[in-house]
């Protein structure tokens, strides 16, 4: 139990990070939720996150929205959506080349993570941010703005990356 306190201390969790987390390891741990499915269930989110903003009319307006390129935009939507619900303590969306971009999360700042928060014991990944990112981005935007290249995230030591395509 040690552990559970010291993550949820220093990751900053609310009651929902941590019951989001655990019921999604938990599943996990069942077989009953993989990657793949994950994927699906989180863009399903992202549908009903967007209705519930704008039900509460709280979608920001896209000519508001500062950028002078697209990246720029879709870093400033991450930023909006982060800040409603709290997913990632520390991340940054970085340009590449060829018109990538790559959404860095610092792997122990994460509150919503399956495996480092709500503790599942299994192989791969089963992270639910970048195609939910994916999906409200371009919900929000009305148009599609990124398009997720990697299936999921890529652990890089303490970093989590997600890999988009910029569109045009």
């Amino acid at each position: 139990m040690d552990d559970i306190k010291t993550t949820i201390i220093n990751r900053d969790l609310n009651p929902y990070h941590s019951f989001l987390a655990s019921f999604f390891a938990g599943l996990a741990e069942l077989g009953m939720i993989n990657q793949g499915s994950i994927n699906i269930v989180s863009r399903r989110a992202a549908e009903y996150l967007y209705s519930y903003l704008d039900a509460k009319d709280i979608l920001p307006d896209m000519s508001a929205v500062p950028g002078d390129s697209t990246a720029e935009v879709v870093k400033n939507l991450i930023l909006y959506i982060n800040k409603i619900i709290s997913l990632m303590g520390g991340y940054d969306l970085q340009e590449l080349d060829e018109g990538q971009v790559v959404l860095l999360v610092a792997a122990d700042k994460c509150r919503i993570c399956p495996k480092g928060v709500g503790g599942a014991e299994v192989k791969g990944t089963l992270c639910p941010i970048p195609s939910f990112i994916e999906n409200l981005v371009n919900k929000i935007a009305g148009t599609e703005l990124i398009d997720l290249v990697t299936p999921g995230i890529e652990k890089e030591g303490t970093t989590c990356k997600a890999y988009f395509q910029i569109k045009s």
